[in-house]
């Protein structure tokens, strides 16, 4: 910090001029304040980073794998249908808004733990039902809106650099349910449930082929089941957001203003 010293001769009605900043120059109060709310600015929001993906294709050993999400609303009586995820018939049926706005999550990891993990990547799956399909299977075939997986340039090349040709990840799968407004989440049946990887799915990602598979790569199906249990866990995840009602603007049927009551007419 520097400190400057200054003779003032003090007679009559003095006024003061105090920089906002210790540069001693020629701005006004208006641009010092512009320039420091910009620098401030710069500051606290991180800069936006261009991230350069690479498209990896779906590929397993055997058989195109079947993804299936089960639901429960008591715990109990579980069923890989959106009725058992809270929606009617009818909803189910003719697509209804609460059922088009929802949607599920694959969010994928470096590892299981969660004191060291990066998310690496993240997708949505917003298509839930087809003229065929009204229930949440969906199988990984060139058609899926999961099909493809985007991974991060710098991940593969850091990989790559070590001489990693593959890399085994973990998956975590969540629904979005807007009828309810809640978060569900989704557990691992393979693992027991004691164990750090039951959130999770292994993925495989080829960086040669550039292609992913889940784990084992011969699964004809692939069964998430909605987490109930761990109510705590539960809530302090669907604390992590806020839900609003994105409504639309009712415009006046009016096409002229009236300035003496303020009304459209």
């Amino acid at each position: 910090m520097s400190i400057r010293k200054e003779r003032v001769r003090v007679g009559g009605d003095m006024n003061f001029k105090i920089n906002l900043g210790s540069n001693d120059n020629f701005l006004g109060y208006q641009q010092e304040i512009d320039n420091i709310t910009q620098n401030v600015s710069a500051e606290l929001i991180n800069p936006a980073v261009d991230v350069e993906e690479r498209r990896f294709k779906y590929r397993p050993a055997g058989f195109l794998t079947n993804l299936r999400f089960s639901f429960t609303q008591d715990g109990s009586t579980y069923g890989i249908s959106f009725a058992n995820a809270g929606f009617t018939a009818e909803e189910i049926l003719y697509n209804d808004n609460t059922l088009l706005n929802s949607f599920f999550i694959l969010d994928y990891y470096d590892t299981y733990d969660i004191n060291t993990q990066n998310k690496i990547l993240t997708t949505y799956l917003t298509k839930l039902t087809t003229n065929a399909q009204l229930n949440p299977t969906y199988r990984l075939s060139s058609s899926s809106q999961i099909y493809a997986l985007y991974v991060p340039e710098s991940y593969i090349k850091t990989n790559l650099d070590l001489g990693i040709t593959g890399v085994t990840g973990y998956t975590k799968f969540s629904f979005y349910n807007a009828k309810s407004g809640q978060l569900i989440l989704f557990y691992n049946t393979a693992y027991g449930s004691a164990t750090p990887e039951k959130m999770f799915f292994p993925v495989y990602l080829d960086f040669i082929n550039r292609t992913w598979n889940l784990l084992p790569s011969t699964a004809y199906n692939v069964t998430a089941t909605q987490l109930w249990v761990s109510q705590e866990y539960i809530n302090k995840t669907n604390a992590t957001f806020v839900n609003f009602d994105n409504e639309k603007q009712n415009y006046p049927d009016g096409t002229a203003f009236d300035f003496n009551d303020g009304k459209y007419i």
